[in-house]
């Protein structure tokens, strides 16, 4: 079998899906449902934790990189967002900005720059309790948002995304591989590559994983997700690579 990941199509233990085009679900070729494990503040990582842990580790940096991988519509990035501006001052927050996220996927990147995002009630159910008012990060539109085999939210409340996360983004179409090939880290990235490699073959997670550890310097966090860990040895790997585990999913680079 195959999936198609956010760098390359490669063997997989799961149906053919377009992994990022999002929506939540997709039918596979089998008629299977499969959950592409995209919302908001999802709940395998303490985000409030994280944001705070984020300040202090970078207390000396000017700036930090956030890398994000198969970025799909958006939710994620956005809730990185959301944290650091809900538990930070604004001028501790915005040395994170703008995230890079990226996505092989056309479609769903072009779908993340509409400035729209479609939502479930659980979606906005984490969105009220993350946030005082989180009337100032999304609206309600009339407007629809289709994505390809999007089927369970295509009827779905679409929410319009304020600027204040728009202009705190960037989401473009690229091959992760090849992003890291290129990337000059100083100790100041926060990569995150969140159940993604669970869909990888146990070799290739170790392939990525030594990528990963010769692109990052002493300092920078490798994020990952429950999805990765239950379906992989990657904290075996990480270990082996020479990072520390902060908390959980968190991955310092030693």
């Amino acid at each position: 079998m195959k999936i198609y990941s956010n760098s390359v199509c490669v063997q997989s233990k799961v149906p053919t899906i377009a992994f990022g085009t999002t929506g939540r679900y997709h039918k596979c070729p089998n008629g299977d449902e499969f959950g592409t494990n995209s919302w908001f503040f999802r709940d395998d990582m303490d985000w409030k934790r994280l944001a705070r842990f984020e300040k202090q580790h970078f207390y000396n940096k000017n700036r930090v990189n956030i890398i994000q991988f198969a970025s799909s519509d958006g939710s994620e990035a956005y809730t990185q967002i959301i944290a650091l501006l809900e538990n930070l001052p604004l001028k501790n927050a915005e040395k994170f900005f703008p995230i890079k996220a990226y996505d092989i996927d056309e479609e769903i990147v072009n779908a993340a720059n509409s400035g729209k995002i479609n939502t479930c009630l659980a979606d906005r159910m984490n969105l009220q309790i993350h946030s005082d008012d989180y009337t100032k990060y999304f609206t309600e539109t009339l407007e629809q948002l289709n994505i390809r085999d999007d089927i369970k939210l295509q009827n779905s409340k679409t929410l319009k995304v304020s600027n204040i996360l728009r202009n705190r983004v960037h989401f473009e179409r690229a091959d992760m591989y090849n992003i890291l090939a290129g990337m000059n880290d100083n100790s100041d990235t926060i990569l995150m590559c969140r159940n993604v490699l669970g869909y990888f073959e146990n070799d290739r997670v170790e392939q990525f994983v030594k990528i990963v550890a010769n692109k990052l310097k002493t300092g920078s966090l490798f994020i990952i997700g429950e999805h990765d860990t239950k379906n992989s040895f990657i904290d075996k790997y990480l270990k082996e690579n020479n990072f520390m585990q902060v908390f959980k999913h968190i991955y310092q680079k030693l």
